[in-house]
Formats: structure tokens, sequence, C-alpha cells
């Protein structure tokens, strides 16, 4: 009998043919390999058999449940158990072993046995269930299929077994680095965390882009978040946040723009530097945390006519565009930087009064014409932070 951490696999990734299949588990494999390595987990087997993931030759208990804690932030883990893996030569036997372990768990508690086989073995799951469940019997209360206390989970491949007390709940998604590279527009407030996390989710490599709009001091507000972001779910590469020098351009805006059309400019000034450096750096991508409505500068209006007046050749995705403010607080407590995101402050409002919130495309082209060439010049400074 040995002790090991067994995964259940995406079901995006079990449903890929059979030529795209393998690649994604390689890199699943790859990124929790590189997880373990950063989270000091001492476990050094990592393998997939059909849609289930083992690890196993872990040190001790301790990296045992650290391992845990660790899958369950991987992307492409739907869950995650300490599991039991054992030999058997027949039901019978089985039985016998799972009563050696499971016996504890249901002692003097309602219970049910939850089998599942792969087909190749000489019984029905249900058999299974029937003779492991009988062999459990006497050291419960009862079973109860219905809304038992507890739940002895057995997974049958052939002659081995695992035996676990249910899973815990991983992120889903695919694996980072299946899907490309983007750029995420990065204040560190609540909502480019979540979208840094949505993108890294759908299997894409992301990096930060961080724009100082009055105060450096906002660099160490997005560090504080983007570190703790690419700490706990960025695992398989190294990502990094860029940051630039965004002061000029607030000053010209401040002086050149008219005002209602202030806070539309400085966002599609954003939109033509991340598009420039993504083309530049080969990104396929820019990701932002908008969402429909939620400010004055994101009605749907105003985000038709940034389209409009200057159209880019870089995807802009905003994950969290249906999003309403609780939807994404609840997002970013689950996904731990809610109390770092928090912190950040408001370090630029341009608009002093009336923000147009139905701009006019051609109007917000000119407005943005008036301070085209201190964007030209903002795009190329720029400075690279690793954030692990």
């Amino acid at each position: 009998m040995e002790k090991v951490v067994l995964a259940s696999i995406s079901g995006e990734i079990v449903l890929k043919s059979d030529r795209t299949r393998p690649r994604f588990e390689r890199r699943l494999v790859n990124n929790i390999i590189d997880a373990f390595r950063r989270e000091d987990v001492e476990c050094n087997r990592v393998w997939i058999e059909a849609a289930r993931l083992y690890v196993s030759n872990c040190k001790d208990e301790e990296s045992v449940e650290k391992a845990v804690k660790v899958l369950s932030r991987v992307f492409g883990i739907h869950g995650v158990a300490v599991a039991h893996l054992v030999e058997y030569s027949d039901l019978n036997d089985l039985a016998e072993r799972v009563k050696e372990i499971a016996g504890e768990w249901v002692r003097d508690k309602r219970f049910a046995v939850r089998a599942r086989r792969s087909g190749v073995e000489p019984f029905t799951s249900l058999d299974a269930a029937r003779v492991i469940g009988a062999a459990l019997y006497p050291l419960s209360q009862g079973v109860d299929l219905e809304n038992p206390e507890v739940e002895v989970f057995v997974e049958i491949r052939g002659n081995k077994a695992c035996i676990h007390r249910g899973m815990s709940r991983g992120p889903d998604g695919l694996p980072i680095g299946v899907e490309g590279r983007a750029i995420v527009l990065f204040s560190g407030g609540l909502d480019s965390p979540a979208a840094a996390w949505m993108a890294a989710k759908r299997g894409i490599e992301v990096d930060l882009v961080h724009y100082v709009l009055a105060s450096p001091l906002s660099i160490i507000d997005a560090l504080r978040v983007g570190r703790k972001l690419a700490r706990f779910w960025l695992y398989g590469y190294r990502p990094k946040l860029y940051v630039f020098d965004f002061r000029p351009v607030t000053a010209a805006i401040a002086g050149m723009v008219e005002n209602s059309y202030a806070q539309i400019v400085l966002r599609l000034a954003m939109y033509v530097v991340a598009e420039k450096f993504a083309l530049a750096e080969g990104y396929d991508a820019i990701y932002t945390g908008e969402s429909v409505g939620q400010v004055s500068s994101q009605t749907l209006k105003n985000l038709y006519a940034l389209t409009r007046a200057r159209p880019l050749n870089v995807p802009l995705i905003r994950p969290l565009a249906g999003f309403d403010k609780e939807e994404i607080v609840s997002l970013t407590r689950r996904i731990g930087v809610y109390e770092e995101a928090a912190k950040t402050r408001e370090y630029c409002q341009l608009a002093r009064g009336l923000v147009a919130t139905r701009a006019d495309p051609d109007k917000l082209l000119r407005e943005y014409e008036k301070i085209e060439g201190i964007v030209e010049l903002a795009s190329t400074r720029y400075i690279e932070i690793p954030l692990a």
C-alpha cells in the first residue's frame, strides 16, 4: 500500500482529440513539476493514466499534504485527493484492503461506497460497491446512499485501486501554455488580477502591463498583487510585470484634451501602447479587467467608440465584461488576492465633473490625436520586473 495524491483532469482536456490531448497532458505534467519546484514539494514522480493524474514518491506526509494544496491551484486539474494505492488479487481481497484503510472512516457512521472501474476487471462497479460495502458494514451505523456521513471512493484500474474520501475542487481550465501568450493591463486593483486569472485559466501565459499615471508608488501596489497572483497560480513559466511611465501622457491629456473625454482618451492611449508592445514582443492578445457599465468610461457606447476610433491589430479580450462588482469581489476572494488588491489606491482621476458616457468615435479620435506623439514616445520606455 502506498499513499499517493490522486487528481482528476479537467473534462476539457479529456475531450480533446487523440492528437491534441497528449500535448495538453505533457504541458500539465510540466506545469505541476514547476509548481512543486517553486513550492518546495518533495514528490518526485508525476504521471497520467487515462483521466487520472498520480503523484508519488513523496518524502513525507507533509509533502503529500503540500502536493494536494498546490495541485488545487494548477489549471487543468478538476479535483484532487490524498489516496491509498493498493494492489489486489480478486474482489474479496480488494474488499479486505479497503476495510483496512477505510474501517476507521466509517466506524459508527452511515456510509456509502462509490466504486468506479476501468472496464477490464471481471466484475462491475455495482459488484465492487456491494462486496466492499458488505465488508465495511459491521463497523458502521449502516449504509445510506442518499445522505451518507462518509463516502468511500474506490477507483479500480486492473489489479490496482485507489481508495480516498473524495476530492477537493481544482480550478479546471486548460494547462497554462497551451493557448499562447497575452498581456493583461494591470493596475493591481480588484478587476485586473481577476482578468489575469481568467486568461490563465484558458491556458494562456499571461504577463502584466502596468502604467504609472501619477506616482511611481503605484508600482508597489501592482507588484504586491502581481506577485501574489504569480505565486499561487502562474505555474509553468516565469511571469513578468512591464511598467510604462505614463506620467507625460496623463499630463498632456490634462492640459490638451477636453475634460469629458479625458478618461476615455487615456484608455485609448493604454490600448495603443499595449498593442504596439504586444506586436513587438509576440503576444497574441490583450486582456483588460473592464466590465460593461461598471464606471462611466466603460459604458457600451464608450467601448464601441474606442473600437471605432482606433481599431487594434491585436485581439482585445474583456473576460469580466458580464460580471458585476460582487462577482468580481467573489472571484478575487476565491483566488486569494482580495486582501492585497483591496489595498490598491486610485492614483489618477483625470476627469473633473462629467465624463462622456456616449463618446463620438470621430471626436474621440480627434482628441486622441492631440497627444498621439507623446503616447508614441511613452510606448518605447518601460522596465521589466520578474514576478516569480
